[in-house]
């Protein structure tokens, strides 16, 4: 399938966007290395590099201390109220009674903790319309 295949398909379900589609476009497109959120529906792609990987890790290990590691998440879509906000957060710490959805998501009511990783070149998206969302 091409990619003016895909906006074709899309274009044709019922008019309106949803996570889902925008998500399973991007992950057919999206290349190695980079990282999607979609943010009250624009897409923002941020590389993923060692020292960010190194960051998360840090992060990670010091979380695993207390939370059994079902409970921390990294880089996992949870999808959040408004328009369109689906976010793959670097790390993310969900509850001890948290359950996936029949579609296989985590719930944002059972986030208790987010940490991201940003750089210069992304903080005006974390610091504006992510932060807000």
């Amino acid at each position: 399938m091409t990619v003016l295949e895909d906006r074709i398909a899309m274009a044709d379900d019922n008019g309106e966007l949803t996570l889902d589609a925008l998500f399973g476009s991007l992950e057919r497109t999206t290349p190695e290395g980079y990282k999607v959120d979609i943010v009250e529906g624009t897409v923002f792609m941020s590389p993923q590099r060692d020292t960010h990987w190194e960051i998360i890790l840090d992060i990670v290990e010091q979380l695993r201390t207390k939370y059994p590691r079902r409970h921390v998440k990294s880089d996992v879509r949870i999808d959040y109220p408004g328009h369109l906000n689906g976010f793959a957060t670097d790390v993310t710490l969900v509850s001890e009674a948290a359950a996936k959805d029949s579609k296989g998501l985590w719930s944002c009511r059972d986030v208790e903790f987010v940490a991201e990783v940003i750089s210069k070149g992304t903080a005006a998206n974390y610091y504006g319309p992510k932060k807000t969302a």
